[in-house]
């Protein structure tokens, strides 16, 4: 997956439901773009951020999961809705739950 290089970029990529590899550094300059509903910290997956966005040329906010799947790096996964966020938050949580079980 190519990383994104500017904001409206990585706007225009998750307005067409791709997920989208974002550097630490660059996120930090774009995250006030980014309302954060939830935010957790896992042992195993770093800070995991449930986060409203803007759709380009809409007037509602889209729904995404950011995680970091190596230090360094996160992933923008664009989501259908609050219900679709919240299942796979639940899902991410539980398989760390597990890990830890055994």
């Amino acid at each position: 997956m190519k990383r994104a290089y500017g904001l409206e970029e990585l706007l225009a990529r998750l307005a067409a439901g791709e997920v989208v590899p974002v550097d630490d550094e660059d996120w930090r300059q774009w995250r006030g773009a980014f309302a954060v509903v939830e935010q957790n910290e896992t042992v195993p997956g770093g800070t995991q951020r449930l986060v409203r966005w803007p759709v380009p040329g809409a007037r509602r906010r889209g729904w995404a999961l950011v995680e970091e799947p190596e230090p360094g790096l996160l992933a923008v996964r664009p989501l259908r809705d609050e219900a679709e966020a919240r299942a796979l938050i639940a899902d991410r949580l539980a398989a760390y739950e597990r890990m830890w079980d055994g």
